[in-house]
């Protein structure tokens, strides 16, 4: 039997279709998201849901037509954005994307975030679909047509199952911000006292049940979030693994067993039981990539030709002395999500260590010292189970000194995923729990498989 799992991202949309029997990707396409739409203000991000989701059908029909023997549908969706729909179940907005900044616009003493925070007793930040939602409200920008919001993952599956109205997943909900954790429901009461109607949010459910069925009869599963999705699908054991990512920004998720508040850390429900701990920078990858610009920037002041600097002449930079001690970088170059004010430094600079070398080195170390930072938020018992780091996104998949720098961090081997598409595969993982192909999430954690060891040896 086959999985089928679909990944709507920011921007790209990927399904892969997986062999049950042994995890093997057996088919697999990506496509660029091009559903993007100008804004009238630089703080606005927004998508057209329509024209990506039909980009996610057509590459669905493709899967189909070349694997029928489909026991599940499963998709994963980008976290935190929202959108309208009307009481046909149609888009009655755009899609506004997590990157929409309209948060943290003034309002009152503070921020719509801030604001929002206060009212519902937790932080939450711009970007966050409540936090969109309350910043609309006080716009005047909540279409009259809108009977309720959603996430694009929950639209994705309503279009495919021709629902009407939402049904939200918990790791969806959650993202939105406006979930009481420990329950896994809206804190409607504040919700209503912050002056927005709690009845615009959809019904959750806990259930994993099919939402509806396409051709032949395949089942498609509820949306959830696509965090959670790459942990599954990057982590065999959640119990001794912990996931690091480093894309634009970076991110350390940690599976925690029973809810509770840790100042720093992003608690996520996950799918069938437990919690994903997650601390999220947001600068991870780009403060390498700034770094590179820096260089270019410098070659064309000097000599007059501009010119691309190769990620590989970078990664393989190596301080020649320590006489000094390494360059300390603080990676914070866009602030927290918390503090979006704070601004990174770079300090212990000396004679010796002032070169290109020792400032590579310095932000690869400053990327792994904030996530480690974040890691050690987490009870001791928590950490000292983990006795391996996975690694996925780009940065770590492409750089050897940054998986060393890990390891070395963290004092831990670090595995790296045989498959590049983490979340769409494990959206089909999730599908065939759902569906009662894979017996339970232990089983599909039996099917993530990891490229040979290599960082020690780069």
């Amino acid at each position: 039997m086959k999985l089928l799992g679909l990944d709507i991202g920011t921007t790209s949309i990927c399904a892969v279709v997986l062999d049950a029997a042994d995890g093997r990707i057996v088919f697999l396409e990506t496509e660029s998201n091009r559903s993007g739409i100008p804004g009238s203000a630089p703080w606005e991000s927004l998508q057209d849901p329509d024209a990506a989701v039909r980009t996610a059908r057509g590459i669905l029909d493709r899967a189909l037509e070349a694997h029928r023997d489909i026991g599940g549908i499963g998709v994963a969706g980008q976290m935190h954005g929202l959108l309208y729909v009307d009481a046909a179940g149609n888009a009655a907005s755009p899609l506004y994307t997590w990157q929409d900044g309209r948060g943290d616009l003034s309002f009152q003493a503070g921020t719509y975030a801030s604001f929002v925070s206060a009212g519902l007793g937790w932080p939450v930040s711009t970007g966050m679909g409540v936090v969109t939602h309350f910043a609309n409200l006080k716009k005047g920008l909540v279409p009259r047509s809108a009977a309720s919001l959603c996430t694009i993952g929950d639209y994705l599956v309503m279009k495919l199952t021709g629902r009407r109205a939402p049904l939200m997943d918990p790791t969806s909900a959650a993202s939105l911000g406006s979930l009481e954790l420990e329950s896994l429901e809206f804190a409607r009461e504040a919700l209503q006292a912050i002056g927005c109607d709690p009845s615009i949010f959809p019904e959750l459910t806990r259930s994993y049940a099919a939402l509806g069925e396409i051709r032949h009869g395949i089942p498609v599963f509820p949306a959830f979030g696509d965090n959670q999705a790459s942990f599954l699908g990057s982590v065999a054991d959640a119990e001794r693994m912990a996931l690091v990512n480093v894309g634009t920004g970076s991110q350390i998720s940690l599976f925690v067993s029973d809810f509770r508040r840790i100042d720093g850390i992003d608690m996520r429900p996950l799918p069938f039981g437990g919690y994903l701990g997650v601390g999220a920078g947001l600068c991870g990858g780009r403060a390498y990539a700034a770094l590179r610009d820096f260089f270019r920037r410098t070659v064309r002041f000097m000599t007059g030709r501009d010119q691309e600097i190769p990620w590989e002449l970078m990664n393989a930079m190596s301080p020649p002395s320590q006489e000094e001690g390494p360059l300390r970088v603080d990676t914070r170059f866009s602030g927290t999500r918390l503090s979006p004010g704070i601004r990174g430094s770079i300090q212990n600079i000396g004679l010796s260590n002032f070169t290109p070398e020792h400032l590579a080195s310095g932000v690869i170390e400053g990327v792994v010292s904030e996530l480690l930072g974040f890691y050690n938020l987490f009870a001791q018992a928590e950490r000292t189970r983990v006795d391996t780091l996975v690694g996925s996104g780009n940065a770590i998949r492409l750089n050897p000194a940054l998986r060393r720098a890990f390891e070395a961090g963290f004092q831990v081997p670090l595995h790296v995923p045989r498959y590049r598409e983490e979340t769409s595969f494990g959206a089909a993982l999730v599908a065939g729990v759902a569906s009662g192909v894979i017996a339970d999430r232990g089983a599909a954690g039996a099917l993530v498989g990891y490229e040979p060891a290599q960082s020690a040896a780069m």
